[in-house]
């Protein structure tokens, strides 16, 4: 009932990225019982973020939507049943029957064990490792007519860290500031950590899980590689955020392994 589109080709990488809102796909059961729209549920999802996971050698792409299972959510949060769960959004046109309910919530704790055998295999060959919670998030809340939300709340990329102890947030800080004041599309780019989007359930669980062996951060893109209404790629934008993003996460790691 979960895609996911595991890619493992360089273990001596000691990264695995992580894009778990990615996906568009509903069990035919769910689809039937959608009360929105394919597009209305493309706008809420992360389409796309299957590229920036990809700029990596090893990581894991979910197919299956966040309207199916949320898995930045908590085990007992992870089906939308109500509007308020979902953005006010009436997802369902009738309740969930609590036997497929049950069968979400099983195969959201599959999924999870699998999660976890990636990362236990990972660590085998390293003492430590980087993982990239990869998602985007709208700016354009008003309408498909609407200017952008004001810059002051919306940075171009968010840094999550307030899953990790205070005393890791330099690490946090350093791939910050190889993104901060980049040049995308003839502007400097705009980072910045916590805002809006301080991570969620999976990075939390990573990082409580495994603690000082691995360092997990929740980066939220900035939907300006797209149109969040229509849904249609910026290709341009799209391949000039990707390279400078897997640059800058690149010339990190390089130095994270070492200290």
């Amino acid at each position: 009932m979960i895609f996911s589109e595991i890619t493992v080709s360089d273990t001596t990488r000691p990264l695995l990225a992580f894009a778990i809102h990615n996906g568009h796909y509903l069990p035919p059961a769910l689809e039937e019982n959608c009360g929105i729209s394919p597009s209305q549920r493309l706008q809420e999802e992360d389409p796309f973020t299957d590229g920036f996971a990809g700029c990596f050698a090893n990581n894991v792409v979910l197919q299956t939507s966040r309207f199916a299972v949320d898995l930045n959510r908590s085990p007992e949060k992870c089906v939308y049943q109500n509007p308020e769960d979902a953005w006010g959004l009436q997802v369902r046109k009738s309740s969930l029957g609590q036997e497929l309910i049950n069968e979400l919530q099983q195969a959201y704790a599959t999924w999870y064990r699998i999660a976890a055998y990636q990362v236990d295999k990972l660590l085998m060959e390293h003492k430590r490792i980087l993982i990239l919670d990869l998602h985007s998030y709208n700016h354009r809340r008003g309408g498909p007519k609407a200017g952008a939300d004001p810059q002051a709340g919306n940075p171009d990329i968010i840094i999550g860290r307030n899953n990790l102890p205070e005393k890791r947030y330099p690490e946090a800080e350093q791939l910050r500031l190889r993104l901060d004041g980049t040049r995308f599309m003839g502007k400097a780019l705009d980072c910045r950590c916590d805002v809006k989007f301080p991570g969620g359930y999976f990075s939390r669980w990573l990082n409580n899980s495994y603690q000082d062996r691995i360092l997990c951060l929740a980066i939220e893109f900035k939907k300006i590689f797209m149109d969040e209404w229509s849904g249609e790629l910026n290709l341009k934008a799209y391949q000039e955020l990707k390279q400078l993003f897997a640059n800058a996460v690149e010339s990190f790691l390089s130095g994270w392994i070492q200290g």
